[in-house]
């Protein structure tokens, strides 16, 4: 009978154990559900941090572009080299799963250097060679951000737009030939340039004759504009749209 008794006893405090603990965890959850609830409510957070924190190394690869473009002076003519498409090309491979809105305030802060460059620094060499700095960073941003061209294109920052040219020439496919001839009237010498070499790129991948034609007619229309200028023309745009002409059809 004792025997029998102590079982029973045992069998009890089993059971009371097993309800004792969930019912202790409910207890506690329930007692500190507050700072809980708190802690849950920053894991987004967290999350967001982790993403921001995800392309460290993006600043200092895209001065180590500008920088090995400068020292082997190709960046002097502006135009894309290997170097820059080879870099477009790791930062869009690398960056394939990331959350876009990383790159987004990487081209943003350089669309504000940009617009800062043009305020406080006097027209020349000096300014040119930033501003070229500028725009060899964000050639290689443009592949992975081209889903965003059209909110470029539509900025009042001329630094943003600037960023819209990059994509263009990055990805002629993508170029649109009456934005880009709108820019010789109402943009400064520096955006036209590259907005004429854009339409440089764009003559390498016209395939049919209806593009060369409309490409051609763009050409003609931002020639003129530049050319009625009261002040001296930018000749390196000249040279450039000059040369472009020579090899479109005229039929």
């Amino acid at each position: 009978m004792v025997e029998e008794l102590a079982k029973l006893l045992t069998s009890v405090a089993a059971l009371v154990g097993a309800i004792a603990w969930p019912v202790t965890i409910f207890s506690i959850v329930y007692m500190f559900r507050a700072e809980l609830r708190s802690a849950l409510n920053k894991v987004p957070t967290l999350l967001e941090r982790l993403k921001k924190a995800s392309l460290p190394g993006l600043s200092l690869e895209l001065d180590r572009v500008a920088d090995a473009e400068a020292e082997s002076g190709a960046d002097k003519s502006g135009n894309i080299t290997p170097r820059q498409m080879e870099a477009a090309t790791r930062i869009a491979v690398q960056t394939r799963e990331v959350d876009p809105r990383s790159l987004l305030r990487e081209l943003d802060r350089l669309c504000l250097e940009y617009d800062s460059l043009r305020r406080s620094l006097p027209s020349g060499e000096t300014r040119t060679r930033a501003m070229t700095r500028i725009i060899v960073k964000m050639r290689s941003l443009a592949p992975s951000l081209l889903e965003f061209l059209d909110t470029y294109k539509g900025s009042g920052s001329a630094g943003s737009r600037l960023a819209a040219i990059a994509m263009m020439q990055m990805v002629p496919s993508a170029a649109d030939l009456d934005w880009l001839r709108d820019r010789f009237s109402t943009e400064h010498p520096f955006v036209f340039y590259h907005a004429a070499l854009a339409l440089q790129n764009v003559a390498n991948i016209c395939d049919t004759p209806e593009k060369k034609k409309h490409l051609r007619e763009v050409v003609q229309q931002a020639l003129a504009i530049l050319k009625a200028f009261a002040g001296p023309p930018d000749q390196g745009t000249i040279e450039v749209l000059t040369m472009l002409l020579s090899g479109l059809p005229e039929k």
